[in-house]
């Protein structure tokens, strides 16, 4: 199929190094636990997220695409590059660049609420104080093939400053605009043990600043996440003991991404 023969040519470069030292190799990813679930209610193409929900899954890809670790972390171009794949599920991850020569990170994910084909071609990227999430859905591989979305949704996320978020939406050629007054909160409970995470969103510096703490309000992690002038994603991670990891991701023409990684304490 096309298909595989296009995601046959995807590598991802990663080298994970402390504090200042930086370098790059090519590995795989296999982690199906960072992959937001897709939707499975409605029309398997037609999704009417609302805008909250649009902007925080544009700011959770990024997280998501820093989370992916490596399988192997060995040197050299390895193919086939596979996320995730259970119960007929599959996510794949590449790379690719805009008309305007910016990287791309696209995720892929062949998924099938109530047992119909959903196909979710997610591209994201930015621009200093821009990020981009641009989504297609197809509900057949004809379709997929033929680049005939059922349903498009390009999200433009702008956080302008500490207490707005300003997100443009182009919901199959409608233009729609949103603006967020600081903080955006969302709370989920652990049904099993009562434990509730709630999560707070909001802008610094061109950015995109995700807390989520404990029902005590105590910090579990502090997720930065912005986009650089070439469109490579960054995602930094604190973590409450003081350590500190900062993620950047560039896609490539040639299906590569370019995944440097920073870490210190």
């Amino acid at each position: 199929m096309r298909t595989h023969r296009r995601l046959a040519q995807a590598a991802i470069l990663l080298r994970c190094c402390s504090a200042a030292v930086v370098a790059y190799a090519f590995a795989a990813c296999g982690r199906e636990s960072a992959l937001p679930p897709a939707p499975a209610t409605g029309d398997a193409t037609q999704v009417a997220e609302s805008g909250e929900q649009l902007m925080i899954d544009a700011v959770e890809e990024l997280e998501s695409i820093a989370a992916w670790t490596g399988a192997g972390g060995t040197s050299g171009s390895m193919r086939g590059l596979v996320l995730g794949k259970a119960a007929g599920d599959s996510a794949f991850i590449y790379g690719s660049v805009t008309a305007e020569g910016l990287g791309v990170v696209v995720t892929e994910r062949h998924t099938h609420p109530k047992g119909l084909l959903l196909i979710t071609v997610r591209k994201s990227y930015g621009t200093p104080g821009r990020i981009v999430s641009d989504v297609s859905r197809y509900d057949s591989y004809e379709g997929f093939r033929n680049n005939q979305p059922q349903q498009t949704t390009l999200t433009e996320v702008l956080p302008a400053s500490r207490d707005t978020i300003v997100t443009h939406v182009v919901r199959n050629g409608i233009t729609e605009t949103y603006t967020f007054r600081l903080p955006v909160v969302t709370s989920v409970q652990n049904q099993v043990n009562g434990t509730t995470r709630v999560t707070t969103r909001y802008a610094v510096g061109g950015a995109v600043v995700t807390e989520v703490t404990d029902e005590n309000q105590s910090l579990i992690r502090r997720t930065t996440s912005s986009a650089l002038v070439s469109g490579a994603l960054q995602t930094r991670t604190d973590l409450p003991g003081g350590s500190w990891k900062i993620v950047t991701s560039l896609g490539r023409g040639d299906g590569s991404i370019v995944r440097e990684t920073v870490s210190g304490q």
